[in-house]
């Protein structure tokens, strides 16, 4: 119990020492917002386009994979494998593009 409030007392006083800086750093992120520059926008955009563009790819490749896979497995079970082989292929498609994205982003 004694090292409970020892703790906790030991707590409270750095919060109370920390206050002052917590404050001022808080005054300094009211000051101005940031308004967003036209480069900026256009790495935005441009992550949004690798995002969308990747996923949107990535799902029609899985479609079909899916379509021919599943019909091509029925006849043939040994088949199934290259299936599974080839929907990871497919989502690794949109894989690639959250990495372009997070790439772009951090150019930021």
């Amino acid at each position: 119990v004694v090292v409970l409030v020892i703790a906790g007392s030991t707590l409270a006083l750095a919060a109370l020492k920390a206050s002052p800086f917590i404050a001022a750093m808080a005054q300094e992120e009211e000051e101005a917002p940031r308004r967003l520059e036209y480069p900026e926008a256009v790495a935005i955009l441009g992550g949004v386009i690798a995002v969308v563009g990747s996923t949107a790819a990535s799902s029609l490749a899985l479609r079909e994979i899916a379509r021919a896979g599943f019909a091509a497995s029925a006849e043939k079970p040994e088949l199934s494998v290259w299936l599974l082989l080839m929907g990871g292929l497919a989502e690794g498609i949109a894989i690639y593009g959250l990495l372009v994205a997070i790439l772009i982003l951090g150019k930021i």
